[in-house]
């Protein structure tokens, strides 16, 4: 959007953005935030994240939108304010869908069922990408001339009818990591969707995808790489299950022979949801250091790491892990104990802080 010459807001867990310069921190993903784009004159596009605890207390901060994306609905925060099952999610995010006025657009997922099902509450036009091309959802509404955006013999392509475009070669786009990030190809097949039924060309598009690289600078605690003596460090923001499970699969692709994780459980998460990503975390990593979170919310610490233990004991993989209740030090002695060759994945608590303390280990041992 930038790329095609437009002013863009845009709001993030990490922060308020106009453009690229950041003028609010922190988690702004609810309606207040979105209320602080909407309001600036310079804007002219609002691209504003949408978080389930935000409807829930306060709505969206707007009536309705141009284009709403939807891509998935996962077990998360489940147990709270009444949201227990996944179609309890999935009714709080559909509120997001039918804000979309008449003249708009629903971008959905149609792998996931409980997002597919929004088509029906939807009062705009509704658009679909999938990993799929031959996903029968997908299918069914190209025979009606409707648009999808899929992933096709390794390229992003768009469907609309019998025609088909294909943008990019999924490896060309810096975000894909040469195609092995499986999850991020599917982020990109609903950006370039919810682009190009907004009017962006797709020449514009082209670039955008092939130009903007992923880095701490600009998709903080996304899939961050930072290079370290002769060790990698990859900082994410994985926080439940099934971001967990899409980083496994990715760094299951990687060519490192060790890898250590750096973890801290959420409290406000359930017990299943603790304990599954105690035993990802064995599936995943040869030695693990858990270290104490920011974000208990009504928990203590040591139920915390109970359940994180209790999972780790259900992998039939034994791991080596160990507790360093202070994220700094959590962080320098990981970074400490890697071997050459390693790889170092820090489970982002907050962002900003992780990111910091990464640097400030740089800067000490230059």
């Amino acid at each position: 959007l930038r790329g095609s010459g437009l002013t863009v807001g845009f709001t993030t867990t990490d922060g308020t953005y106009i453009q690229n310069n950041q003028i609010v921190a922190g988690d702004n993903t609810g309606p207040v935030s979105a209320q602080l784009v909407l309001k600036d004159p310079s804007v002219q596009v609002a691209v504003l994240e949408t978080a389930r605890g935000g409807i829930i207390r306060s709505g969206l901060g707007y009536d309705h939108c141009d284009v709403a994306v939807v891509t998935n609905i996962a077990a998360d925060h489940l147990g709270l304010k009444d949201i227990n099952t996944l179609e309890d999610l999935a009714r709080v995010k559909a509120v997001v869908p039918r804000s979309v006025s008449r003249k708009g657009f629903a971008v959905l997922n149609a792998e996931d069922e409980n997002v597919y099902r929004m088509r029906k509450m939807v009062d705009g036009s509704v658009v679909y990408f999938s990993m799929d091309e031959n996903n029968e959802n997908v299918r069914r509404h190209a025979r009606r001339g409707g648009i999808s955006c899929v992933y096709e013999n390794g390229f992003i392509t768009l469907l609309k009818g019998r025609w088909k475009v294909r943008v990019e070669k999924a490896i060309n786009v810096p975000l894909t990591y040469g195609g092995r990030a499986e999850f991020m190809i599917q982020n990109v097949l609903a950006a370039t969707l919810a682009c190009f039924v907004h009017g962006v060309s797709l020449e514009d598009i082209r670039v955008g995808l092939t130009t903007f690289t992923p880095s701490a600078a600009q998709t903080p605690g996304r899939m961050n790489f930072v290079e370290i003596k002769d060790f990698t460090v990859l900082m994410d923001f994985a926080h439940n299950p099934a971001g967990l499970t899409g980083l496994q699969n990715f760094i299951n692709k990687l060519p490192y022979e060790k890898r250590t994780g750096v973890l801290s459980g959420v409290g406000d998460r359930r017990d299943e949801d603790l304990r599954e990503m105690g035993r990802l975390c064995a599936e995943t990593f040869d030695k693990l250091i858990i270290r104490r979170g920011d974000y208990l919310r009504g928990r203590t610490q040591e139920e915390v790491y109970t359940l994180l233990q209790n999972g780790i004991a259900e992998s039939d993989k034994k791991l080596d892990f160990e507790i360093v209740h202070e994220s700094k030090d959590a962080i320098f002695r990981a970074l400490d104990t890697a071997e050459k060759g390693e790889l170092v994945v820090i489970l982002a608590d907050t962002v900003n802080k992780d990111l910091n303390y990464v640097s400030q280990y740089r800067e000490q041992i230059a």
